[in-house]
C-alpha cells in the first residue's frame, strides 16, 4: 500500500562538516537540505563553528563548539537546539555531536531520529584508539536510539561496524547517494584543457580529493608512486583539492621527477568542477582503507562519461563495476595501480566503452530525484 503524500516537515540535518568545507558527508547533507527545501520542507542544518564563515543562508546554523579536534566538534547545545523539529537526521560519524542527540532522544523519545552511517573511521596510533573506543562505547547507544539507519550500500552495511551491533540490521535501509546527471554530463571540454596548457592529444588523468590530514586515506601518495613507473608514457595528471598536506604531495612529485607532469590546481569552484571532468580521460580513485565507503567523486566521473580506476573496497564496489565501468585494484597497491593506468592509457576504445557504461548506470541507479523520493518515504514512515 503506497504511503500518503508527505506534509511539509521541519527537519534538522546534523553534520560534522558543511560546505564550503570540501568533504563527502557535508556534500550529502547539502544535497539533502537543498533538495528537500525545493520540495517544500523547512530544513535547517546544524554543524560546528570551527572558523568564521560568511555567506551562509539563515537555515545553516554553525553552532559554537567549546572543544574541537580536526573534524570532531563538541556541541552540547544540540541537546536543546533541536526543539520543535518533526525529525532529526544525523550524519555519522560526528564525534561530539552524536552524544547530545542520544541525550535528546532520551528526553524526547517521540522525536524521530534518522542516522546516515557514512563510514567507519580509521586512523593510526592514539587517534585510532579513540575511534575504536567510540565505536564500542557510544555507537551502540546511537543505534539503540535511532529509529532508522541509512547506509549507502548493502555490502558496506554488512561489513561495517554496524554489522557487529545486535538489532542494528532491523533498522537499516539502503539508500545510495546521488548525482546531478544534468550538471555532470559527457562531452569534451577542450577549452578547459587549453587554458591549462594541456595538449589536446595527451591522455589526462584526474584525482579529486581533500589534501588535508582528515583525508589521509585518499591515496594520492600511492598514485604518485604508481605514475613514477610510467614516465615513458604520455600523460598528464590534474590534482583537484587543497589542504595542509598539499606541499608534502608536491614535494613527493618533485622527488620522483614528475613535477612537470602533475598539475596541482587547488580547490576549484563547483562551477568549474564538471568542466574539469569533461577535460580528462581517466579518473583515479586510489583510496587506501575503508574510511572510503562510497565515492561521490567516482559518481561524478561516471556521470561525465569517463572510466574510473578505484580501490576494491566495500561500498566503492557499488559505484565502480570492475571491467564494466572501470577497473578495481587492491587498496594501497602501487603495482596494481600502475598496471591499471597503463592498460587504460594503451586502450582508448576500452576507456570509451567503460565511460558509456558508467553514464548509463548512473542514469538508471543514481539520479537524485528517485533517491529523494525514497528518503521522503523513510521520513513519512516515521512521522506518520
Amino acid at each position: 500500500m503506497p504511503l500518503p503524500p508527505l506534509r511539509p516537515l521541519k527537519i534538522a540535518q546534523v553534520v560534522s562538516t558543511y560546505p564550503p568545507y570540501r568533504g563527502g558527508m557535508g556534500a550529502v547533507a547539502f544535497e539533502y537540505t537543498e533538495r528537500l527545501r525545493n520540495r517544500g520542507h523547512n530544513v535547517h542544518v546544524f554543524t560546528p563553528r570551527y572558523e568564521k564563515t560568511v555567506g551562509d543562508p539563515d537555515y545553516v546554523h554553525r553552532v559554537p563548539s567549546p572543544l574541537h579536534w580536526g573534524n570532531a566538534g563538541v556541541v552540547p547545545s544540540l541537546a536543546y537546539r533541536l526543539k520543535g523539529f518533526d525529525l532529526v537526521h544525523l550524519h555519522y560519524p560526528f564525534f561530539g555531536g552524536a552524544e547530545p542527540l542520544i541525550v535528546r532522544k532520551y528526553l524526547q523519545p517521540h522525536q524521530p531520529l534518522v542516522m546516515t552511517y557514512h563510514m567507519d573511521n580509521k586512523s593510526s596510533g592514539f587517534k585510532n584508539l579513540i575511534f575504536d573506543a567510540h565505536r564500542r562505547a557510544i555507537l551502540p547507544w546511537i543505534v539503540e536510539r535511532a529509529d532508522k539507519i541509512l547506509v549507502s550500500s548493502r555490502e558496506y552495511a554488512d561489513t561495517c561496524a554496524l554489522s557487529k551491533i545486535p538489532d542494528a540490521a532491523d533498522k537499516i535501509s539502503i539508500l545510495p547517494f546521488g548525482i546531478d546527471v544534468e550538471r555532470f554530463h559527457p562531452g569534451r571540454d577542450d577549452v578547459f584543457r587549453t587554458a591549462l596548457n594541456l595538449p589536446l592529444e595527451t591522455p589526462v588523468l584526474l584525482f579529486v580529493g581533500g589534501l588535508d590530514q582528515a583525508h589521509y586515506f585518499k591515496g594520492l601518495s600511492v598514485l604518485i608512486e604508481a605514475l613514477a613507473e610510467l614516465k615513458e608514457k604520455t600523460w598528464q595528471l590534474l590534482v583537484i583539492g587543497d589542504g595542509n598536506m598539499k606541499e608534502i604531495y608536491m614535494a613527493q612529485a618533485r622527488m620522483v621527477g614528475l613535477s612537470d607532469r602533475i598539475k596541482f590546481l587547488g580547490a576549484i569552484s563547483e562551477e568549474e568542477k564538471p568542466r574539469a571532468f569533461r577535460a580528462t580521460d581517466i579518473h583515479i580513485f586510489p583510496s587506501t582503507d575503508r574510511s572510503e565507503a562510497f565515492g561521490l567523486v567516482a559518481l561524478e566521473a561516471a556521470a561525465s562519461g569517463i572510466p574510473c580506476i578505484a580501490s576494491d573496497l566495500p561500498g566503492v564496489r557499488s559505484v565502480v563495476k570492475n571491467e564494466e565501468t572501470g577497473l578495481l585494484i587492491k587498496p594501497d597497491n602501487q603495482e596494481e595501480l600502475t598496471a591499471a593506468i597503463n592498460r587504460l592509457l594503451d586502450d582508448e576504445s576500452l576507456r570509451r566503452c567503460f565511460g558509456i557504461a558508467a553514464r548509463r548506470r548512473v542514469e538508471n541507479e543514481f539520479s537524485w530525484d528517485p533517491l529523494m523520493d525514497r528518503l521522503e518515504e523513510v521520513y513519512c514512515g516515521l512521522v506518520g
